[in-house]
């Protein structure tokens, strides 16, 4: 007898599978959703850290990829927009560096991811553009927004959760 395996039964196999693996998760629902948000808004400033890293390599050892980094900056731009999801739920403990003023004042940090949102859209429409001087003014606002935005609402490099648990700045 063949047994016909739906999408639906793998998807439940594959969960059971999960929690058996993980009693933490079974056991504290709650806590491995702080943990998977923490994780999830990790990655997702890393990608935009990443992004602007590249930018600045190409800029600054005048890699011949002029064309990148309008690429990079629209990834910047959809990555922003993704920021007010990333923190819609407020974990503060564990391995974070986001501040509680991050939901104390949820209004200005929204409003800072939006400024981040519309300085990486402009960045990608200057695109590959011929004028150096024009791509670094947008360059510069674009970190602007990202540094604005730290300044107030993540740990200073100090108490970084990274430099904690001794994995350096």
């Amino acid at each position: 007898m063949r047994i016909r395996w739906s999408a639906c039964h793998a998807a439940w196999i594959a969960a059971t599978l999960v929690l058996a693996a993980d009693p933490v998760r079974a056991a504290d629902p709650a806590a491995s959703e702080d943990e998977a948000a923490v994780k999830y808004r990790q990655k997702l400033m890393s990608a935009i850290g990443g992004d602007m890293g590249a930018i600045g390599d190409i800029l600054k050892y005048g890699l011949p990829f002029p064309q990148n980094v309008a690429v990079h900056a629209q990834n910047l731009a959809r990555s922003a927009s993704l920021i007010p999801s990333a923190f819609e739920r407020r974990v503060v403990s564990g391995p974070t560096d986001a501040q509680p003023l991050v939901w104390e004042k949820h209004d200005v940090f929204l409003d800072k991811a939006k400024k981040l949102e519309e300085e990486a859209s402009k960045l990608a429409k200057l695109g590959g553009s011929a004028d150096p001087a024009a791509l670094g003014k947008q360059v510069k606002a674009v970190g602007d927004a990202c540094g604005g935005c730290h300044e107030d609402f993540r740990k200073p490099k100090e108490e970084s959760y990274k430099r904690q648990a001794g994995g350096g700045a």
